[in-house]
């Protein structure tokens, strides 16, 4: 308590001791900055030209001075105040393509700030400049590409007005070059690339960011609110200009082929269990498939998929659960990744702070353990009809084992409405070859945005054999946000026999009344700190039988830097009643009423740097014992090529009936060759069972989307200095752009 107590004091007169806000460029504050009126000025011309654009980031051919350009950027963080460095943006087309170049002036070239070479490298951490491009002018949706002053390149898929997949991958390019008092960037970005309506002249949203990192300044063309971020495509500028443009017949074909083979440690040595081919019941020891896109309109696409394969997909990272409860581990895999806003459900549909997820990916291909499934194939149909988002897929994984082959079917549909609100629907389905061995669920949704106040609902059911009855699901929430003040509350249960087997619930069979109320002043007078946060969270969790199962109440303060590092503490009181035995990490909790208090603290020091650290701690009371928890992180950067990390996390637990320390140590590398060349590698040590897993990754894209993997892969005994399992995998890719 007295940590907070002091944090609490220390924000408190740093707020009343800093200077006065510092006036907008309008000379009437920050709050009377008008958005609106600025982003109606935000408009931009894309110049036809009938010559050859070389894209080498130089900009010298003469057609980029007929292009006007993008110009007044505004500080995000400082409503009207313009960009401390100025930023050009113009554009030109032709029959193929959009041509898009950049000029980033910089007083103080030397001291430019780059920290990664990596495809979808941290935009936080580096300088940069992002195009957000909303190609179909729905408000909802688009694409962003983005580059920093070594040339890497970053690109994502928008959906939902401000959610960001960067996971998806595109086909464009970009080259920089460094000047004296500048640095270029000069993209192409395919028209086939991109959808967009079928009309002679086209009108798309477009937003610009920048990132100067050496004063964490983030500046954008059209200005954005604090509360939201550049990727609000409802609130970007205009492109105009574009005429008479096709996207071509937009298929595109990826053949795979892969070989490698594993081995597992049997009866004391090292037995070969499967090859590629095997997998599948071939006798080869390699494997191919392939993936078809195809754009069936401008706003349309399928996609099909025929021996689906991995292979080049990054292990799990392990977790520490110290709850009752399941945890989440997020999709990694490409094919699954691509258009997954389109099947989000709910206001929080990516599953990570969310108690239940209708349709989780990982559910398709991968066994409980996390053993992968040989999937058949699978297609999938995403895009816009209208005013309504559309998205359909189909899988067939084979059988493995005691795990029967499975079909999955997942249908969703949404109707948006006003600028940001949608209603909308879920249906998902898996039928296995057994008899009578099937899960279905249906429900359908509604997401009201209403300036600062947003409203969430839900309801769901499944249909399980064996499962009658309380198989239902129920969501309301509500929320105000502005820049500075965030409320919320929400009411969801989860009923007895509500089964998504095709999702994810982290808890079942209860009913949960939460919370919260966070305050961030921005300290727009200080140099050194931009706001402070001071909140609260509660949480009530009622059991299938209507009686308190949980009570949790938590306070915190904190401070978040201008250098982007943070600090904040706090303390949580829980109740806990146990009606069943449990069990966390191997220690059995007998049924009874559980009352206890935990402190924790943790701090991030600026990303920016080339030596930077995390670190967490918690401890008190833990159910009828006591818990000290420490995790810690040191992240080294000493250039751009090359990006090392070490993580370290120790819990210990000390219950009247055992006790349990949990030691983890990981370690990741990074090494860039080029832009488009990298060699990844993980190692995770686990205290508890003495194994230490490596996963080293090669990934040279020798064309757009065209890859070579090599991937290695070990998991061993360390007390016994002996490999338990270890797989080794070649994967070569190579897309056919028709």
């Amino acid at each position: 308590m007295r940590m907070v107590t002091t944090i609490l004091i220390v924000s408190l007169a740093t707020a009343l001791s800093a200077e006065p806000q510092r006036p907008a460029a309008n000379g009437n504050g920050p709050a009377a900055f008008d958005y609106e009126a600025a982003r109606q000025q935000k408009r931009v011309t894309a110049v036809r030209i009938t010559g050859e654009i070389d894209v080498d980031g130089r900009l010298d051919e003469p057609a980029w001075q007929s292009a006007a350009p993008a110009t007044d950027f505004y500080q995000w963080q400082r409503p009207g105040e313009m960009a401390s460095e100025q930023t050009e943006v113009r554009f030109l087309y032709d029959d193929d393509n959009l041509y898009v170049g950049v000029t980033l002036w910089d007083s103080q070239i030397e001291r430019r700030v780059v920290n990664e070479l990596k495809e979808d490298y941290n935009f936080r951490d580096t300088d940069g400049i992002t195009m957000h491009l909303d190609s179909l002018h729905d408000r909802r949706s688009g694409f962003t590409f983005g580059t920093n002053p070594a040339g890497a390149k970053r690109d994502g898929q928008l959906s939902n007005d401000g959610a960001l997949n960067v996971d998806f991958d595109n086909v464009w390019d970009v080259k920089v070059r460094i000047g004296d008092d500048a640095w270029f960037a000069e993209f192409v970005i395919p028209f086939k690339s991109l959808r967009f309506l079928n009309t002679p002249t086209q009108e798309w949203g477009v937003n610009l960011s920048r990132r100067l990192l050496r004063s964490n300044e983030e500046s954008m063309w059209a200005p954005i609110p604090v509360r939201f971020s550049a990727i609000r495509m409802s609130l970007a500028g205009t492109l105009v200009g574009i005429e008479n443009i096709r996207p071509g017949r937009n298929l595109k074909v990826k053949p795979y082929l892969s070989a490698g083979v594993t081995q597992v440690r049997t009866d004391g040595r090292m037995q070969t269990i499967r090859s590629l081919g095997k997998l599948r019941g071939l006798e080869s020891g390699y494997d191919g498939g392939v993936d078809f896109k195809y754009g069936v309109s401008p706003s349309i696409t399928f996609d099909a998929t025929y021996h689906t394969d991995f292979a080049q997909v990054e292990v799990d990272q392990q977790q520490v659960n110290l709850t009752r409860f399941n945890l989440f581990f997020p999709e990694k895999r490409d094919f699954f990744l691509e258009n997954a806003g389109t099947f989000s459900f709910g206001s929080s549909g990516s599953g990570g702070n969310s108690n239940l997820v209708p349709f989780f990916s990982r559910r398709i291909g991968l066994g409980p353990s996390g053993t992968p499934i040989p999937i058949v194939g699978g297609a999938r149909l995403t895009g816009k009809v209208g005013a309504y988002d559309l998205g359909i897929l189909t899988m067939k994984a084979e059988s493995l084992g005691a795990t029967p082959s499975n079909n999955y079917l997942v249908g969703r549909l949404k109707r948006n409405l006003m600028a940001r609100s949608w209603v909308g629907g879920i249906v998902t389905n898996r039928d296995s070859t057994l008899q009578g061995d099937y899960n279905r669920v249906y429900g359908a949704d509604a997401h009201v945005v209403l300036d600062k106040l947003e409203f969430d609902s839900y309801l769901l059911k499944s249909d399980t054999p064996g499962k009658s009855g309380k198989n239902q699901a129920r969501k309301l929430s509500a929320l105000w946000r502005d820049d500075e003040l965030f409320i919320s509350g929400e009411y969801n249960t989860v009923q007895t026999n509500f089964n998504p087997e095709a999702g994810f619930v982290r808890r079942r069979d209860n009913t949960n009344y939460s919370g919260e109320f966070t305050w961030k002043p921005q300290l727009r007078g200080s140099e050194a700190i931009r706001n402070l946060s001071i909140g609260t969270t509660v949480d009530y969790f009622n059991g299938g039988n209507g009686k308190i199962e949980t009570r949790e109440q938590a306070i915190n303060a904190g401070i978040t830097f201008e250098n982007n590092g943070f600090a904040n503490a706090g303390i949580t009181q829980t109740f806990d009643r146990l009606i069943n035995r449990a069990s966390i990490q191997g220690i059995a909790i007998r049924p009874g009423d559980y009352a206890y208090q935990q402190y924790y603290a943790n701090f991030n020091t600026s990303q920016s740097e080339v030596v930077s650290g995390t670190g967490s701690v918690n401890w008190g009371q833990f159910w009828d014992g006591r818990r000290r928890s420490f995790s810690g992180g040191l992240a080294l950067k000493p250039n751009y090529r090359f990006n090392a990390a070490l993580n370290y996390s120790r819990d210990q637990i000390r219950l009247q009936s055992a006790r349990s320390t949990t030691n983890l140590v990981g370690a990741r590398m990074v090494y860039g060759f080029s832009p488009r060349s990298f060699v990844n590698a993980f190692f995770q040590y686990n205290g508890s069972t003495h194994e230490l897993s490596t996963n080293i990754r090669f990934n040279l894209t020798y064309r757009p989307l065209s890859d070579l993997y090599l991937v290695y892969n070990d998991r061993r005994d360390v007390r016994a200095g002996l490999p338990v399992e270890r797989a080794f995998i070649v994967k070569l890719t190579n897309l056919l752009n028709f």
